[in-house]
Order: C-alpha cells, then sequence, then structure tokens
C-alpha cells in the first residue's frame, strides 16, 4: 500500500509539473502577444525610473524619542531600531515553509531561541514572518497555517479557454481570505508596540515595473492608524507570496512627489530568495565598533556581537532526476537548477555581510537525505505534517546549525573535469587546489 501510494503521489508529482511547465509555455505566448498591444493601467502610468525613493511622512508620529536620539525625519525614525543582535531571516519556498514553522517550534521547545531584533521574509517565509516576531506563543498558529491548509484554500485555478486573456493561471482569492483571518487587529496593534520599542519587520516584494525587489517596513505600516493601513499590510504580505504566472499580481497605488501611479508587484522571490536590508549590517557593524572601544571588565570579557539566522525552506541542492531530452522538461529542468542556484548565491552574499558586522553565522536547511515530494505549490497535508516535523526534530537536536555559507564551488564539489572517464573518489578525499601565479 506505501508503495502504491508513493507511486501514486509521484505519477501526480509529475503531471503537476507537467502541467506548470505548460502553463509557462502558454503564459509566455500570451504575453509575447500581450506586448503587441499597449498596457492598461487603471491609473495613468509613465515608464518607471529606477530611482530611490523616500517615506514622505513620518510612519511613528506618536512615538517618544529616547534621550540622545535626534526625532528629525526621514534622516532619522521618531521610533529608531535598536541594536539588532538577533536577526531572523526567513526564505521562500511554497509549501516547504512548513519545515521553516517547524523548526521553529523545535527552537522554541530547545530553549534557546532568542527573541530577533529583526525579522525579515520573502514569499511562504513572508506569511511565517509576523509569527515568529511576536514570539513563540504564535508557534500554534504557524504550525495550523502549514499542516492544516489544503491547495484549495490558497487558489484556484481558472477555466483554461480565459487564461490566455487573464494576468495568471489561477486566481489567489482563497490566499488573500485566509491572510485577512491571520492578520487580525489586535496582531497588528502588537506589530505596532513592538516595532515602538525598536525592533524591525521587514517583508520583500518585487516590483515587476523596475524589476526589482522593494523592502517594506511592516512595523511601521502597523504603527499608522486606519483602514488603509490595516489592507495595505495585508495586501504587502499577498503580494510577496504571489507567484507570477500562478497568482495575479497586487496593484499598489502610490504617490511620488504628488503624482500619482499603480505599481505591480509579485513574489519577492523572483528577485531574492531571502534578504537583510544593508542598513541593519551598518547598524551591527557601527555597534561592534563601538564594542571595540570599550575597556574590557574582568570576569565578564568582550561583547559576543550578535548572530544572523537563516531558514531556508527547503534542500540547498535540488534532488537529481532523469531530463527526458524535450522542450518542457529540459525547461522545467533548468528554472530547478536556477532558483536553487539563486538561493544558494543569496545565502553567500549573507554569509560575507555578516562577518564584517560583527554577526555569527548561522544557517539550517532540510536535510540533503530527505524523501520528499514535489509539494511545493500542491500543499498536500501529510507531506507538509511530515515537513513540519522533520523541522522541529532538527531544530532539537544539538547541532542543528551550519555556520558557513553551502560550497562556494557552483560544480560537483571542486574537481574539474578533464575528460569523459570518471570515477567516485574514496570517501573524504578532498581535492588539493594548486595555487597559481606568483
Amino acid at each position: 500500500m506505501r508503495r502504491a501510494g508513493y507511486a501514486s503521489a509521484m505519477v501526480q508529482s509529475s503531471n503537476f509539473r507537467m502541467w506548470s511547465l505548460r502553463s509557462v509555455v502558454l503564459l509566455m505566448s500570451a504575453g509575447v502577444l500581450a506586448g503587441c498591444t499597449p498596457a492598461r493601467r487603471p491609473v495613468p502610468f509613465q515608464p518607471p525610473t529606477a530611482r530611490p525613493l523616500a517615506p514622505a511622512i513620518d510612519p511613528c508620529p506618536d512615538a517618544t524619542c529616547p534621550p540622545g536620539v535626534s526625532a528629525s525625519f526621514p534622516t532619522a525614525e521618531a521610533c529608531p531600531m535598536r541594536r539588532p543582535r538577533n536577526i531572523l531571516a526567513l526564505s521562500g519556498g511554497g509549501a516547504y515553509g512548513a519545515y521553516s514553522a517547524g523548526y521553529l517550534a523545535g527552537w522554541t521547545k530547545s530553549g534557546t531561541r532568542p527573541e530577533f531584533d529583526v525579522v525579515t521574509g520573502i514569499s511562504t517565509g513572508a506569511l511565517i514572518a509576523p509569527l515568529a516576531f511576536l514570539g513563540p506563543e504564535f508557534d500554534c498558529r504557524s504550525r495550523h497555517l502549514y499542516t492544516q491548509v489544503q491547495a484549495s484554500d490558497i487558489f484556484r485555478i481558472r477555466a483554461w479557454v480565459t487564461i490566455p486573456f487573464k494576468d495568471s493561471a489561477a486566481t489567489s482569492l482563497p490566499l488573500q481570505k485566509l491572510i485577512e483571518s491571520e492578520i487580525t487587529p489586535e496582531m497588528m496593534n502588537r506589530i505596532a508596540t513592538e516595532h515602538r520599542k525598536g525592533r524591525r519587520l521587514y517583508i520583500g516584494t518585487t516590483n515587476l515595473d523596475t524589476r526589482r525587489l522593494v523592502v517594506w517596513d511592516m512595523g511601521a505600516i502597523a504603527c499608522r492608524p486606519g483602514p488603509e493601513s490595516f489592507r495595505l499590510f495585508r495586501d504587502v504580505l499577498l503580494a510577496s507570496c504571489s507567484v507570477p504566472g500562478m497568482f495575479p499580481p497586487v496593484h499598489f497605488d502610490v504617490e511620488v512627489d504628488g503624482v500619482k501611479s499603480t505599481e505591480l508587484h509579485v513574489d519577492g522571490g523572483v528577485t531574492a530568495q531571502l534578504f537583510v536590508p544593508s542598513h541593519v549590517f551598518a547598524a551591527a557593524a557601527a555597534a561592534s565598533q563601538e564594542d571595540a572601544k570599550l575597556p574590557v571588565v574582568p570576569g565578564q570579557g568582550l561583547s559576543s556581537g550578535g548572530n544572523l539566522y537563516v531558514i531556508v525552506a527547503g534542500k540547498l541542492y535540488p534532488d537529481a532526476s532523469a531530463v527526458r531530452p524535450l522542450v518542457l522538461p529540459v525547461m522545467g529542468a533548468s528554472a530547478n537548477a536556477l532558483l536553487y542556484a539563486h538561493c544558494r548565491a543569496e545565502l553567500a552574499n549573507l554569509y560575507g555581510l555578516a562577518h564584517p558586522a560583527g554577526l555569527k553565522y548561522h544557517l539550517t536547511a532540510l536535510r540533503q537525505d530527505f524523501a520528499s515530494p514535489d509539494i511545493s505549490v500542491k500543499f498536500d497535508q501529510e507531506a507538509m505534517n511530515q515537513l513540519y516535523e522533520e523541522g522541529f526534530v532538527q531544530a532539537c537536536g544539538a547541532s542543528s546549525w551550519m555556520f558557513g555559507p553551502p560550497t562556494l564551488s557552483p560544480g560537483d564539489g571542486d574537481f574539474i573535469r578533464t575528460g569523459l572517464q570518471l570515477r567516485t573518489p574514496p570517501c573524504g578525499v578532498v581535492p588539493v587546489i594548486m595555487p597559481t601565479g606568483n
């Protein structure tokens, strides 16, 4: 029975991948045709310029500045960010977010989970980020979100004949309703309270017009009263989870220097699998430099600096499988490899930024030998429960963290091929790289 069930799941997974690939080709064809006609936008639209944009109003007007902190805006916030000692970055990964939710719960169980000064989230990580930001008491909400939902709670596939004339293959109304049920006024008020204490919650989306990552300060949005801020908070979460082509982009009516326009935003994972804003590293580096100037107190030692924790919702490398030499399987395998490589590049980048800032790097991901079906957009409850339990057990282990990024070599280790006759090296043998030049 188990073998039959596994075989059935693999067949369904294969059929779903083929459906997804056909959708990609269909959507690309529709995009080419759409490019022949002028784009229609709800608000008069001008070609965008990728220029820096700053907030026009104080996001935290009712805050009281601590002594010695300037209240001028926008050069300094009215409620400044506190020293980032513990930073958490949550990656995208669709249904594999169940692993991240389970890991956070297991981390709580281990008794070593700190309060995070900064939390960032992309795609499925954006849904977990507000709950992780508010603390362990919301672990049960994360578990319900990633073990009880199914595909029908996230999206509905459109009729095939209508897809070429729509902005996505599915509607995200179920996901929108799910976000509305999770993001309550009480949660918004608590996030605003923590923001005023100096903690930060950041969510990333992709602006389709500029093709760049946009980072949203969710605490600052929560601080602004009124239904507009409430709606914006939910829309940002929806946009960060809106897989392009699968879900429709989210429209944001913005005003820049008095001129109104409409931006289209989709999944933040398009431009970054995970992120930490540069000013967070700058603040950590400045604090570390100040610590270095302090005299060493006998018995206390030096300040520990801080920690960067990264939770990847999934594996660091894709599972190997034979690829049929046909256009759709080749495109699918290539896109799959690209996404994983993109994630590893981001992990290496964060590692390179963490050390100069005095932050110790911590990384965890789903173990490579974990047998997991392709459920990133299938939301199979049984598989998601297994992922949740795997994350929980892994976090409770004694050595659940890696302290460096994945191998910096883009290939199979550091062995360089010199021909077509190959062999498997003995276990434990590490290639020796000879220095070149003077």
